[in-house]
């Protein structure tokens, strides 16, 4: 597979701005009449050298077929590489939005470029109407079986209904951060967090082994024709629908200060004594050369049981919330700077009526522990991450 001849106009996102693309928003919703399509690009594997052999410096833009049809210049754009590669890392999180009218002829557009030539290296086409709305899809992009993207991706509407059947509508679940200095830091640590709908099952058939092997369930898509049953859903799915966090910082005390928000329609709000929420705590890694990226083994696991019990206690209160405070990490290699385990905080709360932007996280506001918002640099995270690998790629 070849350069593309077709250059674009836009700028790879400076470092010193990346942070913007990882303060903390807790938005799951669209405006009125609109939809965001929420894309956290993780890498790329085997892309193309440039057209004198050499290795690009490559970045992403995110655009949708109006934008692209208009020649209008996106917003969404990662930031470059710090040395030549075919084999990326970011780790950032874009948005675009369109009009819900619109939805069904737009389509999503990554684009991989090489930011010194702007040959265009790959890109891939995903129809929005494809997507079901707040799913979290793990995509393994590739174009004719070489070049991969990978990316999860979101598609939120402005409101989310409550289903026949189903008591409440979703459940919410808000992290905070490590509460305690880590004496053996891994770097930046992402979280995987899912609902686990039996979890006595899932723990006899996964957890139980000595290696914990999980990550994310990538769904291989083929370009330039991807097949409408790449996007199919499952009502139901025994290791839950996780959903996946930014690279927490600073390295020796993680903070994500993150929402991840579940439909009542997949069971997450049927509380019961099989039912659990799951965290799973993994160092941020880098693309291989060639081969499959995905998360590998956790640093260690957090189990929170969604019980009856849990779920008197919750809707006890007048905001139907309850706040997890120290809960621990388990099986893990982290150890805090005085021996002892690591715990993080959370806050979980159920939305019972058909949600809309104002009913979101107005708990997060009044919670004892959350103090304030920690918006941490993602160019610590760059810098870090390129002084770990540095030399790493042959």
């Amino acid at each position: 597979m070849g350069w593309n001849k077709k250059r674009v106009a836009e700028e790879p996102l400076p470092l010193e701005e990346a942070s913007r693309h990882s303060e903390t928003t807790f938005g799951h919703l669209a405006p009125a009449q609109k939809e965001v399509i929420t894309i956290n690009i993780h890498g790329a594997v085997n892309l193309p050298a440039r057209k004198d052999g050499s290795k690009p410096l490559p970045f992403v833009i995110a655009k949708t077929t109006s934008q692209e049809e208009k020649h209008l210049e996106s917003a969404a754009v990662t930031s470059t590489t710090w040395e030549p590669t075919k084999s990326p890392t970011w780790e950032t999180t874009v948005k675009l939005e369109t009009q819900t009218s619109d939805v069904g002829r737009e389509d999503v557009i990554l684009s991989v470029l090489d930011s010194k030539t702007r040959d265009v290296l790959a890109t891939y086409r995903i129809p929005i109407k494809y997507l079901r709305p707040f799913h979290p899809y793990h995509f393994e992009l590739t174009m004719h079986g070489l070049a991969k993207l990978y990316a999860s991706v979101t598609r939120e509407s402005s409101f989310m209904p409550r289903y026949i059947g189903c008591t409440h509508t979703a459940l919410e679940v808000f992290l905070g951060g490590v509460n305690e200095t880590l004496a053996n830091p891994f770097g930046p640590l992402m979280v995987v967090a899912r609902v686990i709908p039996n979890y006595k099952e899932f723990k006899e058939t996964t957890l139980n082994k000595d290696t914990l092997s999980m990550g994310l369930p990538l769904r291989t898509v083929n370009f330039p024709n991807p097949s409408v049953l790449s996007f199919d859903v499952p009502r139901t799915n025994v290791q839950g629908y996780p959903q996946i966090s930014k690279p927490g910082g600073p390295a020796k005390q993680p903070e994500w200060n993150t929402s991840f928000l579940y439909q009542g329609r997949n069971g997450c709000t049927q509380f019961n004594d099989n039912m659990a929420l799951l965290l799973e705590y993994y160092p941020m890694t880098t693309m291989p050369a060639k081969d499959s990226w995905n998360l590998t083994e956790p640093l260690g696991i957090s189990v929170v049981p969604l019980n009856n019990r849990i779920y008197r206690k919750m809707m006890s209160g007048s905001k139907t919330a309850l706040h997890v405070k120290k809960l621990p990490i388990k099986r893990t290699k982290l150890k805090t700077i005085s021996g002892g385990t690591p715990t993080v905080n959370l806050s979980i709360q159920v939305l019972s009526s058909e949600v809309r932007s104002s009913d979101i996280h107005t708990h997060h506001q009044t919670s004892d522990w959350v103090d304030s918002q920690i918006h941490y640099d993602l160019s610590f995270i760059l810098v870090w991450f390129f002084l770990q690998n540095k030399g790493g790629e042959k």
